[in-house]
């Protein structure tokens, strides 16, 4: 594991619509050996390109989890709105991080009313996100004066190693997915290969799988595989008969999904299989939707995909938490399936 890098994409915020921080961290890790290219959402793309007439795209979004400022009250007291799937449980006594218009980071924490003060009734249901506000400690003319509406709010950055093998942080959804396919690309430049390969860092999946569709339009790939997180259920109350039976360190998953070609979870699988990389399989909980692997598959003329998925414990909370074991199962199984197209078209 390179863990500088993952952690220095851990520590940057990309909240969904402000990813440029962690865009930047992808593209000089890569620029030295590939060229760097941009479109006008925000997607970043690290280039190999042989001049082939096929080109795999390696996608992953770089985008996560947070909030936009909506009003400043005369106390000095925020309030947000969410930019993606927010789970108010864990984000009540958040630490966060606003970043506001002059580069700068303005630290607070995500404050309501003590559990003292509140009627039974309210005790018993979770507040909605306009009954909640970031407490900066600031005076009101500071805020007022630093702050403005629009500015973007992310967890802060809380990295942190749990035992041998696991690791916890915000964000992991999906910079561990960004992580493979940086480190996929480097490897893959190292083989003889001859088709074209673009590792894509992808902005807004989180509301609406916005960048994915400009990316096909941009790349113009024939296979695209596409690198998430996916729900590990080893933890109690996760319902194997509804998610599968995922657990940490057992391997990347195999998602048997409509949204990936048939062909492809085939290929991976005996991929898989051939080369002794663990892998879990899962038909998820809807047969569509959930990850950019969707929107790709139905781009332009239309994109033969795969996703592949990180298992994954509390996804979208403060505290995920995965397997660097699974991060190479998911490097390697990935390397290979480029290895295995490449040549298919030798043929």
């Amino acid at each position: 594991m390179n863990w500088t890098f993952l952690k220095d994409l851990f520590s940057t915020p990309s909240v969904s619509g402000n990813e440029t921080g962690s865009q930047l961290i992808f593209e000089r890790y890569l620029e030295p050996h590939f060229q760097i290219k941009h479109d006008s959402i925000g997607n970043s793309y690290a280039i190999l390109n042989n001049g082939h007439s096929v080109t795999v795209m390696l996608e992953a979004h770089i985008d996560q989890i947070g909030f936009q400022v909506t009003y400043i009250d005369s106390e000095g007291y925020i309030y947000v709105r969410a930019n993606g799937g927010i789970d108010i449980a864990a984000a009540i006594g958040a630490h966060v991080n606003i970043q506001v218009r002059n580069g700068h980071t303005i630290n607070g924490v995500l404050g309501k009313r003590p559990i003292h003060t509140q009627k039974p009734e309210e005790r018993r249901k979770l507040p909605e996100i306009e009954e909640l506000w970031i407490d900066t400690g600031l005076p009101p003319e500071q805020v007022t004066n630093s702050i403005t509406i629009g500015d973007f709010v992310a967890f802060s950055p809380n990295f942190l190693k749990l035992g041998e093998h696991r690791f916890t942080s915000c964000g992991l959804d999906n910079k561990v997915g960004i992580y493979v396919i940086a480190e996929t690309l480097k490897r893959i430049n190292s083989e003889n290969i001859s088709i074209n390969v673009a590792a894509a860092g992808i902005v807004q999946e989180e509301i609406g799988c916005k960048g994915a569709k400009t990316a096909v339009a941009n790349l113009k790939p024939q296979i695209a595989i596409c690198v998430d997180v996916g729900f590990a259920t080893d933890v109690p109350d996760m319902s194997k008969k509804k998610y599968g039976d995922i657990a940490l360190g057992k391997g990347i998953i195999i998602t048997y999904h409509t949204d990936s070609n048939h062909d492809m979870i085939m290929m991976a699988e005996q991929t898989a299989k051939e080369n002794s990389i663990p892998f879990q399989r899962s038909a998820h909980h809807v047969p569509t939707g959930g990850t950019d692997t969707s929107s790709i598959q139905v781009s332009d003329t239309g994109v033969k995909t795969l996703l592949l998925s990180i298992p994954n414990r509390y996804m979208h909370t403060t505290v995920e938490v995965c397997d660097v074991r699974d991060i190479d199962a998911a490097i390697n199984l990935l390397t290979c399936l480029v290895k295995q197209i490449d040549l298919k078209t030798k043929k």
